[in-house]
């Protein structure tokens, strides 16, 4: 079992995923153009999941001058609403409508940012493996555990055990309960490893 899903191997996701490092080169080259996080943000909404997304805009609105008018417009569209996390969409429309820079240390950075930097109140899960690698890893957790793998079962709470990856422990662990399947002692164990860190702030 792969525990993370490598990126798109068709070639029409490697040319976005190529467009968007592309987009960023641009965007490190010259922090203040809105065409090049313009660009950036075009690809990361080709891009599947929502972290890439998230980063381009963010990095946006700590780099570029403000222009309330134009962010709120962008922040309004369609595909940014049904793309981003409502808390997260709903953050940044405020930021986006202040007149003021989002500042480079930012609990809205994710590990996608290239000028933005998560603060200390971004999880150290977070930082490790994302929402979207979260999601898809316990898809497939799920399907291999269900199918008996015992060795993937073993590998994904080791995964979530050292990576603090609570939300796809959550996931497949609350499947598995509905589903009145057996679950042994590990999963115990690795619940409360998770639960100490979440106390931690990890």
């Amino acid at each position: 079992m792969t525990l993370i899903p490598p990126a798109p191997e068709n070639l029409e996701g490697q040319a976005v995923r190529i467009a968007f490092q592309r987009a960023g080169r641009r965007v490190l080259a010259a922090p203040e153009v809105y065409a090049h996080h313009q660009a950036r943000i075009d690809a990361a909404m080709q891009m599947p999941g929502s972290e890439a997304l998230q980063a381009a805009v963010v990095d946006m609105l700590h780099a570029c001058p403000p222009e309330p008018e134009l962010f709120a417009k962008l922040m309004a569209s369609p595909d940014m609403t049904q793309r981003l996390p409502a808390h997260v969409h709903a953050a940044l429309c405020v930021v986006a409508q202040s007149g003021t820079c989002l500042p480079r240390v930012t609990r809205w950075a994710t590990r996608w940012c290239i000028l933005a930097t998560p603060s200390l109140e971004v999880p150290r899960r977070a930082l490790l493996c994302g929402t979207d690698d979260s999601r898809a890893l316990a898809a497939a957790a799920l399907c291999a555990i269900l199918a008996g793998d015992k060795q993937a079962e073993n590998e994904f709470l080791e995964h979530c055990e050292a990576t603090f990856d609570t939300l796809a422990f959550m996931l497949v662990r609350r499947d598995l309960l509905k589903r009145k399947e057996p679950l042994d002692a590990n999963w115990d164990k690795v619940a409360a490893t998770l639960e100490g860190a979440k106390r931690l702030n990890i």
